[in-house]
């Protein structure tokens, strides 16, 4: 049975608790009348979306001969389905929200080559088959995305409790203080428009007091864990050997990964389980011309590290006395599993329009707390490596401060390209810095990939949005590239608009890379962030009725 398609009864029990604090206290007559009106004259909304991908390029499938399996250039990678529905009704004192999203695929031949050679890999560790489907597992989804009711309790407090989605931060592509969600990348990777599709809602209480002799409010996040399922928390990454798995690993499920190499998530390790509350504080205000904000949260990291396991590694001290690595759970057959361990972010944002350059400049810092990372260099295939796979000699802890720096500016290119209005530009800088950095500690950037972290890691984007047509033809232009590291991405778009239904979008995705692995399970080189969309590249349409 698949969790995700159905309402667990713990989330059924947190939407219980919201109806009988509506009702609570009502006489039966009032009770029905009550019931009555909160059935009736409820505002619909939503969307339904046609999304079909073509390969653009012959992505890595290498079967368990280590040989490519065909030629996939131009063949259709996705062809999803989405039907999202909204209901909305204010009753005056409070409302509420009710969004359902069901998505279906067809599994294309492209999809059904994906599935048989992640059988074949399966089957070479004698098991019958893949522990993975990749349509019902990782693309076919019904799902209660919302299901909340907010109102006031007092003249400055506010309270928003339910399934829900709370945004911190001011970033559009990398997350730096938008932590208090994971991320489903499997489907899409990171590159769809609207970054509220692929959050994962979470059941939790949000109340937000405001201060307005001082220009502030401060919000309070109470996320119960076992009122979610351990499914939504994290970041939910392509290791089913789907079409977003790193390059070259499509084909592969970790979940039964041959040769007794597989990886397994693990989301209730005792330390860390993702059944554990998680707690958030944010104070936002005004200072000056100045917005800022302040903010703290624990809970899960967004990102799993591998745990090895150290049964497979005899003589390897390290994996016996991390944090982690002693209290692995696994079965002796499994090279380890993904964690998501606890940790403790402190968050800055600021923002101001500085009119000399007629232009808003924004900030966002992260400082994580003992973040999780993965060590060694090599595996045991490689060299004198400690595990199947680069990575998976331990896990190191180390503080990290995350920047990003934004320019926002209006710039009018009428007279250039003849746009309708003046066009938006976005530039971004991030960086992370490893604070008691030392490169003898072998951190790497991703478990299964040799490349080393470094001290500080800087990535670069930009973003032009323009408009022709009042407004009825919008092309963007999004680009980006790792100053650390090297590669990147272009994306050229264009937004069709028809009426006040209509809207077809149209996209390229272009990635750029200076080193990718061309073998799966061995050859393991510097692969870094880009390199594991080689092979990627592909045009996107995307059409929209929306009512």
């Amino acid at each position: 049975m698949h969790t995700k398609n159905k309402i667990m009864s713990r989330k059924s029990a947190l939407f219980a608790a919201i109806a009988f604090a509506t009702s609570a206290g009502l006489t039966s007559n009032q009770a029905q009348a009550a019931s009555e009106d909160f059935f009736a004259n409820w505002e619909l909304g939503g969307y339904v979306r046609q999304h079909v991908s073509i390969n653009l390029e012959n992505p890595t499938l290498i079967g368990p001969d280590f040989q490519q399996r065909d030629d996939y250039k131009y063949d259709v990678s996705m062809a999803r389905t989405t039907l999202k529905l909204d209901l909305y009704k204010d009753f005056g004192n409070y409302r509420v929200k009710i969004t359902g999203r069901a998505a279906q695929e067809i599994e294309t031949s492209y999809l059904e080559d994906l599935q048989q050679v992640s059988d074949e890999w399966a089957q070479t560790g004698g098991a019958p088959g893949s522990p993975i489907n990749l349509m019902d597992d990782s693309y076919n989804d019904i799902e209660l995305r919302e299901f909340w009711i907010e109102g006031a309790l007092t003249d400055t407090l506010d309270f928003k409790i339910g399934r829900q989605q709370v945004v911190w931060g001011e970033t559009d592509f990398f997350a730096l203080l938008d932590v208090v969600h994971g991320y489903d990348y499997r489907w899409r990777s990171f590159l769809e428009p609207e970054n509220e599709e692929l959050r994962k809602p979470l059941n939790m209480v949000n109340l937000v007091q405001r201060f307005d002799d001082v220009d502030g409010s401060l919000q309070v996040l109470y996320i119960p864990g076992k009122l979610n399922d351990v499914d939504d928390r994290g970041n939910s990454y392509d290791v089913e050997g789907g079409r977003w798995a790193n390059n070259p690993n499509k084909g592969i499920a970790f979940a039964g990964a041959p040769f007794g190499a597989n990886v397994k998530y693990n989301r209730t390790h005792p330390e860390a389980n993702l059944e554990d509350d998680s707690f958030g504080l944010r104070w936002s205000g005004i200072a000056g011309d100045w917005g800022y904000s302040l903010g703290y949260f624990r809970g899960p990291s967004t990102d799993p590290v591998a745990n090895a396991n150290p049964a497979t590694n005899p003589g390897q001290p390290e994996l016996q006395t991390g944090p982690y690595g002693g209290v692995y759970e696994g079965g002796p057959s499994e090279a380890g599993e993904f964690i998501f361990p606890t940790v403790d972010v402190l968050g800055f944002t600021a923002n101001n329009y500085f009119a000399g350059i007629d232009a808003v400049f924004s900030t966002e810092i992260a400082y994580i707390i003992d973040s999780p990372m993965n060590v060694g260099r090599e595996s045991i295939a490689e060299g004198p490596g400690c595990g199947f796979f680069p990575g998976f000699c331990g896990i190191e802890e180390r503080d990290v401060v995350a920047t990003m720096f934004r320019l926002d500016k209006q710039v009018d290119l009428g007279n250039v390209i003849g746009t309708s209005r003046p066009s938006f530009l976005s530039v971004q800088l991030f960086d992370k810095w490893i604070m008691d950095y030392d490169h003898a500690d072998q951190l790497v950037n991703l478990a299964g990939f040799g490349a080393d972290r470094n001290e500080h890691n800087t990535i670069i984007t930009g973003i032009l949005a323009m408009n022709y047509n009042n407004d009825k033809i919008n092309p963007t232009l999004a680009v980006g590239t790792d100053l650390t590291n090297g590669g990147g991405f272009i994306i050229p778009s264009v937004e069709l608009v028809y009426g006040d239904h209509w809207r077809l979008r149209i996209e390229a995705d272009i990635f750029f890379d200076s080193n990718n692995q061309e073998l799966p399970l061995t050859g393991f080189n510097d692969t870094n962030l880009f390199g594991y969309f080689a092979g990627n590249d592909q045009f996107v349409a995307r059409l929209t009725y929306q009512f």
